[in-house]
């Protein structure tokens, strides 16, 4: 077995321990404003465009935007606040699996969270499924003002932990965030299940039991 030295597992969220189908999040508002997919789809792009996810716009405002895009689709009926929050996360719920896995690598291990999420998202998070108890420092691209893959935000992982990056292992589920992870000297895992993880973690002389 290759021998690393690794201090810090570094864990993306959406699609690795929390699951959600963005395409029936999609749906929840075209079907609300009383529009099609493809009416939404440029209004999608616009907000999407806003940087709600780097924290460039709070939610009201990020509301605002998504209620005048959807006036100007002849939509008449404001979505309030309660109903954005409702709507916007709709589909969430925590990997049960992960979660274990999780509680069972923070005995051993150092966690950190890096995600690219937003103000709305992570209230929700944190407080019905309380994520942040699996982890030592929680960075968020709303937060922190950079979202993968851009290399600030895996410099702040570096920062804060004051380790070299070849000490971090990161895992997601994404191809450009992990090569982003590979380009400032991480090691990475590039996330397909828990079985997977699992194995990998043998390589890296990472007990997860």
């Amino acid at each position: 077995m290759k021998k690393h030295d690794i201090k810090l597992i570094v864990f993306d969220m959406g699609h690795v321990f929390v699951d959600f189908e963005w395409e029936i999040v999609c749906q929840g508002f075209y079907t609300r404003a009383g529009i099609t997919k493809e009416q939404f789809k440029p209004i999608l792009k616009h907000i999407g465009s806003l940087g709600y996810e780097n924290g460039h716009i709070n939610t009201s405002a990020f509301l605002q935007a998504i209620n005048e895009q959807m006036a100007s689709h002849g939509n008449m009926h404001p979505i309030s606040e309660e109903e954005f929050h409702q709507l916007w996360n709709a589909t969430f719920r925590e990997n049960d699996d992960m979660a274990n896995l999780l509680q069972a690598l923070r005995k051993q291990h150092k966690l950190y969270l890096l995600s690219n999420t937003n103000e709305s998202h992570w209230q929700y998070l944190d407080q019905n499924f309380k994520v942040s108890r699996h982890f030592e420092e929680l960075i968020l691209s709303y937060k922190v003002g950079h979202s993968k893959p851009q290399h600030e935000i895996y410099q702040e992982v570096l920062r804060r932990s004051n380790l070299a990056a070849h000490q971090c292992l990161f895992i997601d589920d994404l191809e450009p965030n992990i090569q982003a992870g590979t380009q400032v000297g991480m090691n990475v895992v590039h996330f397909k299940d828990i079985n997977d993880l699992q194995s990998r973690f043998e390589h890296f002389g990472i007990s997860s039991t």
